[in-house]
């Protein structure tokens, strides 16, 4: 009999061989997709912004609060001209947050802006009645960004393209019919009135048109990349694994919705012979005389058996679907990603890098700050242009209101010692909290005028206030104040 040996343990080093998936070099990106994919991260952005409420309240609140007033500042224009450019400050004002919410989701601002000729019965609507006729903004939109091309190559100035999509070329080609043989007559009529040279090229055959527009904003741009970064990027892996989560929970929540009821009769005592099956077809029956009226509750339901019947329901685990837990990790991960505190959002200040709120929200304040001065310039644009069709010596400047988000009481004590120091007028005072200075005095002067004529005094009366009708109150006070010794009186009197 020989003896038998045991095999040795061996070891190799796995070197990689260009063949594999895996090099050692290689990081799990998961599902992170590259900025070269621009129109995929748009439609990603897009689709968490409508579906994710993080998403959605961080960006919703960056743009409403980031959008302050506009202000136009008068500066030597005539009362009649500036009175027009306040006729369409609602409409500036209405599309530059538009503006704002397409730079926090696409990162890419591409305004298309048109004028023309309006009527006075419109000026008129604006309050602007001098006039006849003024060439104002008649059409303000936006284009898809994941239809813009950009090219950089050794330039700080992009060259942009408009990519056609085949439907819009099928519409032009056609003259106002779309694909499925439906026209749209006003449509054309609209695109032949105001793009008559865009239409040329689609008809040579083109399919990127060269596109020149001075007011493109790009959010953030990065080496090695022409496409901007929008708002949501740095969160999408994120809000794709928290999106995955709440599809395990449904798929759990799906399976105890069709539970299933587990009915046995009979037991290791009492078992069911072949003679007694017709008692399952009794209490079948007796199932089936129910009538929920198509509802998955019911409220109580008889059966009637012998005591060898038992009903139990079959739930699948449901300890991950009740766990909350699992959302707080990645709910933080989302937060910070967005660099946005939850004092914004739910009031909360937990992990908002920051015990005092008012130095949590620095770096949102900065973020909309940022925003504001990117997309300053298209309404800067919008009022020298109309300037310059209307022939006016000068245009408005143009700024946003200044972004306040400190404590009510932080800001009532800053104000106050402004005004008292004699650094802010009375107006700037009263507009910090809505108030209008020129409307107050009026109120004011009507309010001491009708003060007067009833006898009422102007102002409340205070502890120790003379009383009226008691006479010698007032001398009475006057003689229990305690008198200054004479060297008082003098130093009083010097």
């Amino acid at each position: 009999m020989t003896d038998t040996k045991l095999a040795q343990a061996a070891s190799f080093v796995n070197t990689y061989n260009g063949q594999t998936n895996w090099s050692p070099d290689d990081v799990d990106k998961l599902e992170t997709i590259d900025l070269s994919q621009y129109k995929k991260i748009v439609n990603d952005c897009r689709f968490y912004y409508q579906r994710d409420p993080i998403a959605s309240t961080v960006l919703n609140k960056l743009s409403e609060v980031g959008v302050t007033k506009l202000v136009f500042e008068k500066g030597s224009l005539s009362e009649n001209e500036f009175r027009v450019f306040l006729g369409v400050q609602n409409k500036i004002q209405e599309f530059i947050e538009s503006c704002s919410l397409e730079y926090l989701i696409t990162g890419l601002v591409v305004p298309e802006i048109k004028y023309a000729p309006v009527s006075k019965l419109e000026l008129q609507k604006l309050g602007v009645k001098k006039y006849d006729t003024l060439n104002l903004p008649i059409s303000m939109w936006l284009r898809d960004p994941t239809t813009i091309k950009i090219n950089s190559f050794m330039t700080d100035k992009p060259s942009y393209f408009i990519v056609l999509p085949d439907n819009l070329i099928y519409f032009i080609m056609n003259k106002g019919t779309y694909d499925d043989g439906n026209k749209d007559l006003v449509l054309w009529d609209y695109l032949n009135t105001y793009y008559q040279e865009f239409i040329l090229q689609v008809n040579t055959g083109l399919k990127e048109i060269p596109y020149y527009n001075d007011n493109i904003v790009r959010r953030k741009v990065i080496t090695g990349t022409q496409y901007p970064i929008p708002y949501l990027y740095p969160a999408l892996e994120s809000l794709k694994h928290k999106r995955n989560l709440r599809r395990m929970d449904y798929s759990i929540a799906s399976r105890v919705i069709s539970a299933i009821m587990l009915v046995q009769l009979g037991s290791d005592e009492f078992p069911i012979t072949e003679d007694e099956e017709y008692q399952f077809d009794n209490i079948r029956e007796q199932m089936m005389w129910r009538n929920s009226g198509n509802r998955d509750v019911e409220k109580i339901f008889q059966l009637f058996a012998n005591h060898t019947l038992k009903i139990t329901w079959v739930f699948p685990d449901t300890s991950a679907l009740l766990d909350e837990k699992k959302y707080a990790d990645v709910n933080s991960d989302i937060f910070l990603a967005l660099g946005f505190p939850k004092i914004l959002t739910t009031g909360e200040t937990e992990r908002s890098q920051s015990s005092d709120p008012e130095i949590a929200i620095n770096a949102p304040t900065k973020t909309m700050e940022t925003m504001q001065d990117d997309l300053i310039g298209i309404a800067e644009d919008l009022v020298y242009n109309i300037t310059e069709l209307n022939g006016f010596k000068q245009s408005p400047k143009v700024r946003f209101e200044k972004i306040n988000l400190q404590k009510v009481s932080t800001l009532v004590t800053t104000l106050s010692t402004l005004y008292e120091s004699g650094n802010i007028s009375r107006e700037s005072f009263d507009k910090a909290f809505g108030y209008t200075f020129s409307e107050e005095v009026v109120k004011r002067a009507d309010e001491n005028k009708l003060l007067k004529e009833l006898g009422v005094e102007e102002f409340s009366p205070k502890p120790f206030s003379p009383k009226p009708g008691v006479p010698g109150q007032q001398q009475n006070q006057q003689q229990n104040q305690p008198k200054n010794s004479d060297e008082e009186t003098e130093k009083t009197n010097k």
